[in-house]
């Protein structure tokens, strides 16, 4: 099942509009709905309140399609177990990879006014 899919499964259990879950969110109602299409894929922040409104991990949100468990030596489930499946949207991978570096910006900045 696809992320907007998901979204829409999830919303319609629960009996909330479409405004009603992008209000929440605090985002318009198009970008609430191109998330629903399979338009666009929400970046973490997003995929962390819609798992908070829905009271769920990001990991049962994305599950159907995102997440593998991986197994350790030992037959169980390893501490690092989710894999995040090469379906997940590169856009999303981007989005996770500039916020790294920001945060590493952010980091060297506050080092240097330490040292200073």
């Amino acid at each position: 099942m696809k992320i907007g899919n998901r979204l829409k499964t999830l919303r319609t259990s629960k009996g909330y509009t479409p405004e009603f879950i992008a209000e929440k969110l605090g985002i318009s109602k198009s970008t609430y709905g191109r998330y629903e299409r399979n338009e666009n894929v929400p970046d973490l922040n997003v995929l962390e309140d819609i798992a908070s409104l829905y009271e769920i991990t990001i990991a049962e949100l994305l599950t159907d399609e995102h997440i593998i468990f991986s197994k350790d030596q030992n037959g169980g489930t390893s501490n690092n177990a989710l894999i995040i499946n090469q379906q997940l949207s590169e856009k999303l991978i981007e989005q996770y990879e500039e916020r790294i570096k920001e945060l590493k910006e952010i980091i060297l900045e506050l080092k240097n006014k330490l040292t200073s």
